[in-house]
């Protein structure tokens, strides 16, 4: 729970930080600071991590440091070259993550519904319960169908907002209100659920995360086994 609330709270101050430093004057800046910040110290993690994996031969000390010097220096260089453009468009920058997270997040969900896949909710569901009931099952499609939908809109909306709103209005639906919007839609989901099939043992969220969690650690111990 502590970890949560944690979570929770880096969540909301870096919307926070993201939405003034957006609609404030002069801070174009730190926008794009805040956010080209995570995906750079994430391909930086990334390269790190993919070179030491290939310096296993290597002292210690020279293969990290190697790593370090391959990660970091090709993206320092592509920011110090960019800066001045991205900061210039910090606003269309932070459109294109959003529009952009929202239409993965609808393809994630989307692409399971066309026929030879396995619905994505069924699949979480199947998860965590070792039997699904046919009606349990029907209805798992159709949630699974809602979050395509509910990601699309948000990009329709997004991009509405953005080209005909102010840029206020705009931040404060795509920055401030995109994680409370889907935890909003997950908590109603969940509610409406038990409310539909009161005769079912449903899971409560933490089961389901617990369960999932299980699930990934398992899966990946098998990857590794056959590797």
């Amino acid at each position: 729970m502590l970890k949560a609330a944690l979570i929770v709270v880096l969540i909301a101050a870096y919307a926070l930080a993201s939405h003034f430093a957006l609609i404030l004057p002069n801070g174009q800046a730190i926008a794009a600071a805040l956010a080209l910040g995570i995906p750079a110290l994430a391909l930086v993690g990334f390269v790190f991590q993919l070179t030491a994996k290939h310096l296993v031969k290597l002292n210690p000390v020279l293969r990290y440091a190697i790593a370090a010097l391959i990660g970091l220096v090709p993206v320092a260089v592509l920011l110090w070259q960019t800066w001045p453009l991205v900061v210039s468009n910090a606003q269309i920058l932070y459109l294109v993550q959003h529009v952009g997270t929202n239409a993965l997040l609808a393809w994630v969900f989307g692409h399971t519904l066309v026929e030879g896949y396995t619905p994505l909710v069924v699949t979480f569901a199947r998860i965590v319960h070792s039997h699904l009931p046919p009606e349990i099952e029907a209805y798992a499609r159709k949630v699974t169908v809602a979050w395509t939908v509910f990601f699309i809109f948000t990009c329709v909306i997004s991009v509405a907002l953005f080209t005909a709103a102010p840029l206020t209005a705009w931040s404060t639906f795509a920055v401030l209100l995109q994680w409370p919007s889907v935890a909003v839609f997950f908590v109603g989901e969940y509610v409406l659920r038990k409310r539909l099939f009161k005769h079912f043992d449903h899971a409560s969220m933490k089961q389901g995360f617990d369960a999932y969690n299980q699930h990934r650690v398992h899966a990946r111990a098998g990857a590794d086994t056959q590797t």
